[in-house]
């Protein structure tokens, strides 16, 4: 489960990005840290994702940690290499930096 809240982050911004495709599907059980296998379930990671006028994300921040500092880490390093947006846009509809906060509750690996 993913769940969303848009908010832009620069003053111009009057709306903001959107995500390509589902986060949801970003993070998969392959992904889950092995070290963490065979442990006790983590909590939900919520970030903060920066995402540059070209849609990209250039920052990811942890909001609320997971409990688990490799899984919250593991989460940004996949957010900003897998996540792509629309930007977020100024009054005039030009792209400009935006943010995005997500709540991501990892899938268990099997087994």
């Amino acid at each position: 489960m993913i769940g969303l809240v848009i908010a832009g982050m620069a003053a111009a911004a009057v709306d903001g990005p959107l995500p390509k495709g589902s986060l949801k599907g970003l993070i998969s059980s392959e992904d889950y840290p092995a070290s963490l296998v065979g442990q006790r379930p983590a909590g939900p990671v919520s970030v903060l994702l920066t995402v540059a006028p070209t849609g990209h994300v250039t920052r990811c921040d942890i909001l609320r940690s997971s409990g688990v500092a490799v899984l919250d880490a593991a989460t940004c390093r996949l957010m900003v290499r897998r996540a792509s947006f629309e930007p977020a846009h100024d009054a005039k509809g030009g792209p400009v930096e935006g943010g995005m906060a997500a709540t991501i509750v990892w899938p268990r690996p099997k087994g």
